[in-house]
């Protein structure tokens, strides 16, 4: 039966005011159910012929959006819905994916080796803990609790949260294991042989400083080098690949309209500042504020060095028992700081602790067996205990009933916290010595926007939409308009638009209920964001290739032949003519420079990146050689190798297997192996549908 209240009562560790871990209650059921409001089709993604239910999406959502809940507690920044919405089906799209690819390959984990990660003698330490967790002493010991719960008098019922728990926690052992294989596979077959690691080693080998001159295509005048309609659509065909869109795609401009407290209302901030301050000046000041729900009053007595505030920090080492801060404005929050008292208090201890899990009986045994002269090891071995010793605890910030306790503890354990079912024992092994400690209000005042301010940027920005009502007039007048419209290609992949918190409801509407050209209702999301949206679809883009009449690659495409024809005309102008280094930099006008250039590397100091060729060139160049003039993407150049230093040693294969590992083997596969599992699966992501 003491094990059945090991199950019941306690699933997780929760941290005591004084840092100690123990055994909690079971979290009740999570909620589990929802509407079903998504009509027959429930489909919200499909990977290849596998289909992923709506229901079982929302599950999983509800899971994950618990822990963000939990994190934003923690950390006090939002998260958008939106985003943890996308991470958890693009988790559940990537499991397909490998769940298919280890089928394919005949991957899969026998009964023995999934029994062993569990419950066996080198169990996986994941599953110790959580056994640990419930109050046994090994995987094997809770499962057979869970498993044959009449064994240890309990029911189905009583064991069935952490029975879940555990299956859960099984088959997520059980796709682990078989990604690992997956991942084993695919380290064995992708190994580096003589010619890969001679490659590498080749790649790296040399590095070759130059002297060059280069005539940048920049230099001469665009209007000179007309290019035409089909000269453009011949560069496109030859480099149609480049634009191939594997999704259609949207082309949008938005307005996103901050909802910021008007000059009014910041005045009246300032009036409740000042009566707060004048409030805090009195002596039970700290009192009086905290009725006022509009502050936000949080003390504590603490020294100085765990304040990591600056601004508090300095003023509370400074000031007088009794002073109030001047206030302080950021991010539209005003801080005000109230210093109550000084003195000498000790601010931590060490404790030695027993945890007794069982009744007032057994506690009061416990507790009579240390104070006896018991060993605490012998102790320990009491069933139904568990023991620490020796550890540092911070007793500033507690509940004065605990620190009090332990603060005047003397040398005996004593009974910190009990319950029908359990107790702290505790006793202070040591104290440290007494340091100035400082009882200290933080008083926080965040600035809203009225209503009124509100309502009048919306009629604002409404009156501009209905003015400029197309695509079109919504971005050329914009910032007539004193708005910024900026500008993004959205997939129905996409959570957010350009990181703008709350802002997938405009991405629905881009997809389910725009037209080309049209302009979006105000799109507000008072819970995660304090922003109006109005987005307008320039453009549709549709899954295949990108059209070259698209004014950004129309740009690029005209660029690049007009940079052939520059190149064309410099190269007919200066090849040949001078055999010199400095006499080509003469009639180029431009000096001589230096760089330095390794085959392996995408980027040339002080040239750039999208100069492979000059890379391939110099890396087969003769030691002293005049080169050139050659034309490359930019400019033209000449050049001339005038030192190679080549590595002093070979690297050991074992070093080049790593390196063809991290840059074209196991490691850069499996740093794209989701992508290329996708582009080689048909996957359809139907969440714009539901959410």
């Amino acid at each position: 039966m003491a094990a059945l209240e090991k199950i019941r009562k306690k699933a997780v560790f929760l941290t005591l005011v004084i840092g100690f871990a123990l055994l909690a209650f079971i979290l009740g059921d999570a909620l589990t159910s929802s509407r079903s409001i998504f009509g027959n089709d429930r489909t919200i993604a499909k990977v290849g012929s596998t289909k992923i239910d709506v229901m079982d999406f929302q599950k999983k959502n509800e899971e994950a959006t618990e822990q963000m809940q939990a994190q934003e507690q923690q950390t006090g920044q939002k998260t958008d819905p939106a985003v943890v919405q996308q991470q958890v089906l693009n988790q559940m799209i990537t499991e397909v994916l490998l769940n298919d690819e280890a089928d394919a390959t005949g991957i899969d984990v026998t009964d023995d080796e999934l029994s062993e990660a569990m419950i066996g003698k080198n169990a996986n330490q994941q599953v110790v803990q959580f056994a640990q967790q419930m109050g046994m002493q090994s995987p094997a010991q809770l499962h057979d609790v869970l498993f044959n719960p009449t064994k240890f008098g309990a029911t189905e019922e009583q064991v069935a949260k952490a029975k879940a728990q555990w299956l859960k926690m099984e088959d997520d052992m059980n796709k682990n294991m078989k990604y690992q294989k997956l991942q084993m596979l695919i380290a064995g077959a992708l190994q580096a042989n003589d010619l890969d690691r001679k490659a590498i080693f080749e790649e790296n080998a040399s590095t070759c400083h130059i002297e060059y001159v280069k005539k940048d295509y920049a230099t001469l005048n665009d209007k000179d080098f007309p290019v035409s309609e089909a000269e453009i659509k011949a560069e496109y065909e030859k480099e149609k690949e480049l634009f191939r869109n594997d999704q259609e795609r949207r082309a949008v401009h938005y307005i996103a309209v901050n909802e910021d407290p008007s000059p009014s209302d910041m005045a009246k901030a300032v009036n409740v500042i000042n009566i707060t301050v004048k409030q805090l000046q009195a002596e039970n000041g700290v009192d009086q504020v905290k009725n006022n729900s509009d502050l936000t009053v949080n003390s504590a007595t603490v020294p100085a060095s765990a304040i990591n505030d600056p601004d508090m920090k300095a003023f509370i080492t400074g000031a007088a028992a009794g002073a109030v801060s001047t206030p302080k404005f950021a991010n539209h929050i005003y801080t005000i700081f109230k210093l109550n008292s000084k003195k000498m208090e000790t601010d931590s201890v060490k404790l030695n602790m027993m945890v007794v899990q069982g009744d007032k009986k057994l506690q009061d045994s416990v507790l009579h067996a240390l104070n006896s002269g018991m060993p605490f090891a012998q102790v320990q071995k009491i069933k139904g205990t568990k023991g620490e010793q020796g550890q540092w605890q911070v007793v500033t910030g507690i509940a004065d009933s605990i620190k009090n306790k332990v603060l005047n503890a003397g040398a005996d354990y004593f009974v910190l916290n009990s319950s029908a079912q359990g107790a702290y024992l505790c006793q202070v092994a040591e104290k440290k010595a007494p340091k100035e400690m400082y009882d200290v209000a933080q008083i926080t005042y965040q600035v809203y926007p009225s209503q009124a301010t509100i309502d009048a940027l919306r009629g604002k920005l409404q009156r501009f939409i209905n003015t400029n009502n197309t695509s079109k007039q919504f971005a050329a007048k914009a910032a007539a308009a004193g708005y910024q419209a900026g500008q993004a290609q959205l997939t129905v992949e996409d959570a957010q638009i350009n990181g703008l918190q709350s802002s997938r409801k405009a991405i629905q509407w881009v997809f389910k209920d725009a037209s080309k050209g049209s302009v979006s209702p105000i799109f507000e999301d008072k819970g995660t964001s304090d922003q109006m949206i109005v987005v307008a679809l320039d453009d549709i883009y549709p899954e295949g290739y990108f059209s070259m009449d698209i004014p950004e690659i129309k740009q690029m495409l005209t660029q690049k032949v007009r940079n052939s024809k520059k190149g064309d005309k410099l190269m007919a102008q200066y090849k040949g003519k001078a055999n010199s280094l400095a006499a080509y930099g003469q009639l180029m006008g431009c000096a001589v420079d230096t760089t330095n250039v390794t085959f392996g590397q995408m980027f040339i100091p002080k040239i750039g990146q999208g100069e492979s060729q000059l890379i391939g060139r110099v890396s087969v160049a003769k030691q002293g050689a005049l080169q050139g003039p050659f034309k490359g993407n930019n400019a033209i150049y000449v050049y001339q190798v005038v030192k190679i230093d080549r590595t002093p040693r070979r690297p050991v294969n074992d070093e080049l297997d790593r390196q063809y590992a991290m840059t074209r083997g196991y490691g850069a596969i499996m740093r794209n192996a989701v992508e290329i599992l996708r582009k080689a699966t048909t996957v359809k992501n139907n969440m714009i549908k539901f959410y």
